[in-house]
């Protein structure tokens, strides 16, 4: 039967192929048995419950309870088996409103929603094949289920429970896609495919159950159009600043943990004297801040201007899948190589489907590291070895390149290597004597290379992902919980100002590059550049709140907006909030509606 479905989820992708053809440049064989491969996931995630029916116990019912535990069985089996071909069945048609694989919120949305019935008649005459094609897969697969029948008792009882476990081991393993650390997700078909292809890959039965924790998503309507243009800045479009030459590289490093509390010209007690001195030189921001607490929140935010206002991150939640403009795929477009380098497991957090997804042509993580001794035990590879490795890399590398480093030693357990230990500073952490040893690491990086061409040609943007955790009282503010050092340093040219007591956020990072590169932006923006006259609010999303940083003298005030929530405010407070509630509304609506690139909003 399991096998009838899997005959029938292929034919349905290929009739999905076949139908929206037109919405992908190549459609290659593979990719169909990289879906059986989504499909044997899918299956096996359904077939779990079976063994709450199928189980040894059986063995010792009398036939009427084998009778009840073989109709429950069929029964739960013919509504899989609805459920799996009606949603691909359905998808194969609608893809073409929403150009990607539909979710549980959406379908929560057509069973809930008041224009279902008046759509379906004209779906129907449009699509008059496809309730066809369903009847021709379902039924075989009901009369399957029909026959089936309880297996007969083995004499042995324990060759009864040994097979039953096996079997049970086995289609876990199956539901989580294999042995990785994490069960496959959504975005793991772009790391097996390509961000354009995934739907191809995907079956939507598979993208509802991996969305079923994500609740329902509604548009939002707290502002009508015209405030919504009102209240939401535009952006520069034509070129702004372009001090760089044509073909400038860009080098992103982001530094795990590096709070402003300890790092930084501006931490109360610095531990990073080389970072120190490296931001004075550069276009460095005294206020900015992180869009997320997590690492994963922070590779969105900073290579695709994407933050997660979200309860969880933006690679986590059912929107992973949208297209975006994203800096990596815009440079690309401008002949740029892209690559983005990660010590670690390559599924870590993951972040090789998501730099894929995005735009990044080569990712290198500890398994494609060329030194597996480098290993430090715990996270991946040494950052005093990677950071070299890092930089030989982009030596040989074609010009002009966009390249991002993301560090890893200054994450718990913040070890450290035995020949640095006497050469760091110790703070009240243990924190501080890794960011310390990195920092020591970036500066060997600078010296070793400082000399080289394309060290010259480099914009390097320096950011942290997010301020690291730490028990000082004196750091437990909303402002301290957010704010890193972000800065542009160019080894040959001095970059203009920015405009006056700007906040800076890391969505602003790619609208910043692209400006300096004199790079038109993307039609989708949810950050500004530096040098945009007037700014958007320099937002996160903290425990169901969303918080806008305004600067006052040297401090960061916080101000909350929640929707639905009423709040004392000043009046220019009260400004802010609607502004936070259109940006917010407008992100919102954008996910859903899959409006994050020119692409899906064209």
């Amino acid at each position: 039967m399991f096998l009838a479905l899997l005959f029938g989820l292929s034919v349905l992708r290929i009739s999905f192929a076949l139908q929206n053809n037109s919405f992908f440049e190549d459609i290659e064989p593979s990719l169909f048995l990289i879906g059986i491969y989504f499909d044997t996931i899918t299956l096996a995630l359904l077939g779990l419950p079976v063994f709450l029916f199928i189980n040894p116990l059986t063995t010792y019912l009398n036939d009427k309870g084998r009778a009840i535990v073989l109709l429950l069985t069929k029964s739960y089996l013919v509504l899989l088996s609805l459920l799996v071909l009606v949603l691909n069945t359905w998808d194969i048609a609608y893809y073409s409103y929403t150009q990607k694989r539909s979710g549980f919120s959406y379908f929560i949305h057509v069973l809930t929603g008041t224009e279902s019935g008046s759509l379906a008649g004209e779906f129907l005459a449009e699509f008059w094949w496809l309730p066809l094609l369903f009847l021709l897969l379902f039924i075989p697969v009901c009369l399957l289920i029909i026959g089936l029948k309880l297996p007969h008792s083995l004499k042995k009882k324990q060759t009864i429970w040994l097979r039953f476990f096996v079997m049970l081991l086995v289609v876990i393993l199956l539901a989580r896609g294999g042995f990785q650390l994490r069960p496959i997700g959504i975005i793991d078909a772009t790391a097996l495919s390509s961000l354009e292809q995934a739907p191809i890959v995907l079956n939507t039965t598979f993208t509802v159950i991996k969305t079923t924790d994500d609740g329902s998503f509604d548009l939002l309507s707290y502002h009508n159009e015209k405030e919504l243009a009102e209240l939401l800045p535009k952006a520069s479009q034509g070129v702004v600043h372009h001090p760089l030459p044509a073909k400038t590289n860009v080098v992103v490093i982001i530094l795990e943990s590096f709070g402003s509390n300890y790092a930084g010209p501006n931490a109360p007690a610095s531990f990073t004297p080389f970072l120190d001195s490296l931001l004075q030189q550069s276009l460095f921001f005294e206020h900015a801040i992180s869009n997320g607490r997590t690492s994963m929140d922070a590779v969105p935010a900073i290579l695709a201007s994407m933050p997660s206002w979200l309860p969880e991150s933006y690679i986590l939640s059912p929107f992973c899948s949208n297209q975006l403009n994203s800096l990596p795929e815009l440079l690309k477009e401008q002949g740029y190589a892209t690559s983005f380098f990660h010590g670690a497991k390559e599924g870590s957090m993951n972040f090789k489907s998501f730099t894929k997804a995005i735009g990044v042509t080569s990712y290198v993580g500890l398994e494609t590291y060329p030194q597996q001794s480098h290993f430090d035990g715990n996270w991946g590879v040494w950052d005093h070895q990677m950071l070299p490795f890092f930089g030989r890399e982009l030596g040989r590398a074609k010009q002009p390149f966009f390249s991002a480093l993301f560090t890893l030693s200054s994450h718990h357990p913040y070890k450290v290597p035995a020949q640095f230990e006497k050469r760091l500073k110790a703070g009240p952490e243990p924190l501080c004597r890794s960011i310390t040893y990195t920092d020591l690491s970036l500066r060997q990086f600078f010296k070793r290379f400082h000399n080289e061409d394309w060290f010259k040609n480099t914009l390097f943007v320096i950011t942290a992902d997010h301020v690291g955790p730490t028990c000082q009282q004196q750091f437990q503010t909303l402002d301290w919980r957010y704010r890193i050092p972000i800065a542009f340093y160019h080894p040959s040219i001095k970059l203009p100002k920015p405009v006056k007591n700007v906040v800076f956020q890391q969505i602003d990072i790619m609208p910043t590059v692209l400006d300096l590169l004199g790079i038109k932006k993307s039609a989708f923006q949810l950050g500004s550049s530096c040098y945009d006259p007037k700014q958007r609010q320099k937002m996160v999303y903290d425990n169901g709140n969303l918080i806008s940083f305004v600067r006052n003298g040297s401090h960061l005030v916080p101000v909350a907006w929640t929707p639905y929530v009423k709040r004392k405010y000043t009046k220019a407070q009260r400004q802010m909030s609607r502004q936070m509630s259109a940006l917010y509304q407008f992100y919102m609506n954008s996910l859903i509606e899959n409006h994050c690139a020119r692409q899906t909003i064209k």
